[in-house]
């Protein structure tokens, strides 16, 4: 069925994490975008899709991005961990520099809807340096006049990831029996699906709504 609205052009950084592969596969089965730009500093399995047009450069240069196409939204799903970046600044440099530098981009090319993996817990005065990271990342992007601005805050993701991350499969199940537990305030910790979270990102870019929202993890269950 059609909306009889133009289809949208997506613009998708992060595309072959564990988010950015499930929100790929809604965007490719959706009428309502008729172009996905994937920007990644490696070729991807989408390169030669008809509805995809890929943008392979550093990540490092992504102040100087050009897209031949008007964007409407930008979807960034990027993120690491400590240990896979190396150090703290290397973690930092993903999902912090790289993140504005989109942010700085958007503003600049038209200001499209802009939609980013962020974390639950995150805070800019947190004394967890991942946490104070997320917060910062946040708040930054918040000043930039950005038009639309969509954090998504989820627990710990649970799904399928190119990697097994030992840490992380301990503490979904330590999370799951905590969440089970009568009370209320453990809800939260409930881990959440990667299918749901790429779900929800999914449907709020088809809406037009400015300002700044906040989804967090009970937002996203909702959409399971």
């Amino acid at each position: 069925m059609t909306t009889g609205k133009p289809a949208k052009v997506a613009m998708v950084v992060g595309a072959t994490g564990a988010t950015g592969k499930v929100l790929m596969k809604y965007l490719l089965e959706s009428e309502h975008y008729n172009q996905i730009i994937v920007v990644h500093y490696r070729s991807t399995p989408w390169a030669s899709h008809p509805k995809v047009r890929e943008i392979v450069m550093s990540f490092d240069q992504l102040k100087a991005l050009e897209a031949e196409s008007k964007v409407d939204t930008l979807f960034c799903c990027l993120g690491t961990t400590i240990k896979k970046a190396g150090s703290k600044i290397g973690f930092t440099k993903v999902d912090q520099d790289y993140v504005l530098a989109l942010g700085q981009w958007a503003v600049s090319h038209e200001n499209p809807s802009f939609h980013l993996v962020s974390a639950y817990g995150a805070n800019a005065k947190s004394l967890a340096f991942y946490m104070r990271v997320k917060g910062e990342t946040e708040k930054m992007l918040n000043s930039m006049g950005l038009r639309s601005l969509s954090l998504y805050q989820p627990s710990l993701l649970h799904g399928d990831r190119n990697e097994f991350r030992f840490m992380e499969s301990v503490g979904f199940y330590v999370m799951s029996l905590l969440s089970s537990l009568p009370l209320a305030s453990m809800k939260v910790l409930r881990p959440t699906r990667i299918e749901a979270l790429a779900r929800l990102m999914y449907e709020q870019s088809l809406l037009d709504i400015s300002g700044m929202r906040v989804f967090r993890p009970s937002d996203i269950a909702a959409c399971e």
